[in-house]
């Protein structure tokens, strides 16, 4: 997944900016929790990528008792892609949960002859024709009328359309009373790095107080800054039965000769070391969900991180694991045997579990996983290489 253009916001960032897919719930779902967490600390404007006067008919409805100004509007852009139930159910949820929400629309005007024409004969029933807000909804108007007549792409992309909500949306900020803004945005128009898109021509003018974050990754970071999250693991409990279950089997019978008397003489730290390191690495891989794959289905397709190949690694090597015991098993069953190479891994039946579970603590980053990795790696392989080192004396 290509999170190369995502910014994220810290104790500075003033203007925070979110790109969706339009029309997936699931996305509606993390922007209506991204705009509850800023909007409990204080913060009531949301841009939207809507037309102003569009913005300004939801906050009439906002202070109803009643869905008849939402029902009509939905009406009217009901051919477009935000013209579904899990829109409504989004903007209703804010009515319901942020009720004190203030909508800016930013964007040029679509559904000029509908919403926008609704609008200027709303403020004119209401002697509202000399005022700035029929001002600002006819030069809307205009700007979306000149954007239909130059756009040759029926997409919605037009150079012409990123610099009108570039300056609107700098017009609309500059009177806003809130310095700490929210805005929701299609993803094509939010990447900063892009100086022909809306937010990379806003990054010139406001430089490091705005970020912006693809609604996509929001799943992937949730789960990166909760390394340590307690629950139950799967990938850990899988991790334990290919563990174990060979080593069970060899246990009932089918140890080497003189490796009872090789053990006598294990050294006595390295066996401590190892001792720990199993029970570090046992309890740690059951209680950590972070070591679970992150695999995310969302609208655009199926996404991952980037380090998910770690756990991929992980368990090709203890796939190996699996090989080494079969090997093992269909031997002789020699000390030899058991501390053979396999694959060319040396002393494999220590070294590809202790390297597996080291690579899942890399994948969910999680130090408590690496660090029993490396004090089951100095016990373990320690007193298999001291056998192997005896063996071949």
């Amino acid at each position: 997944m290509d999170r190369a253009s995502d910014v994220f916001p810290d104790e500075n960032t003033r203007i925070r900016l979110y790109g969706e897919a339009h029309g997936a719930k699931v996305y509606y779902d993390i922007e209506y929790q991204l705009w509850k967490e800023n909007y409990e600390n204080g913060s009531r404007s949301l841009f939207l990528e809507l037309p102003y006067y569009s913005a300004e008919f939801l906050n009439l409805w906002m202070k109803e008792d009643n869905d008849e100004l939402l029902d009509q509007w939905f009406s009217e852009i009901s051919d477009t892609l935000s013209g579904n139930e899990y829109y409504r159910e989004f903007l209703t949820e804010l009515r319901t949960g942020c009720p004190e929400t203030v909508f800016y629309g930013t964007d040029v005007g679509h559904q000029a002859d509908t919403t926008g024409a609704r609008y200027l004969q709303y403020l004119e029933a209401h002697g509202l024709k000399d005022t700035e807000n029929y001002s600002l909804a006819e030069e809307c108007i205009r700007q979306g009328r000149e954007f239909y007549e130059s756009a040759t792409q029926g997409n919605g992309i037009s150079p012409i359309r990123e610099a009108y909500m570039t300056e609107n949306f700098i017009a609309v900020y500059e009177r806003c009373p809130d310095e700490k803004i929210m805005g929701i945005y299609g993803s094509y128009h939010t990447d900063l790095n892009n100086p022909e898109r809306m937010a990379g021509k806003l990054k010139d003018v406001y430089g490091d107080r705005i970020s912006s974050v693809k609604v996509s990754s929001i799943p992937f970071e949730i789960e990166e800054q909760n390394p340590y999250r307690l629950g139950f693991c799967m990938t850990g409990l899988i991790f334990l039965i290919l563990l174990m279950v060979p080593n069970l089997f060899w246990a009932k019978g089918n140890q080497p000769e003189g490796y009872a008397e090789a053990e006598q003489k294990e050294n006595k730290i390295l066996l401590v070391f190892e001792r720990i390191g199993q029970v570090l690495a046992a309890t740690s891989l059951l209680i950590f969900p972070a070591l679970n794959p992150v695999i995310k289905r969302l609208p655009e397709g199926v996404f991952f991180k980037w380090n998910l190949m770690y756990l991929v690694i992980a368990f090709i090597l203890m796939i190996l694991y699996e090989g080494y015991w079969i090997r093992y098993f269909r031997s002789k069953k020699t000390m030899k045997d058991m501390y053979a190479s396999f694959a060319g891994v040396p002393l494999a039946g220590a070294v590809l579990p202790v390297l597996a579970l080291l690579l899942m603590g890399m994948y969910s980053r999680n130090w408590i996983v690496i660090l029993s990795s490396i004090i089951l790696g100095i016990g373990h392989i320690g007193i298999h290489y001291m056998h192997w080192k005896e063996l071949n004396a």
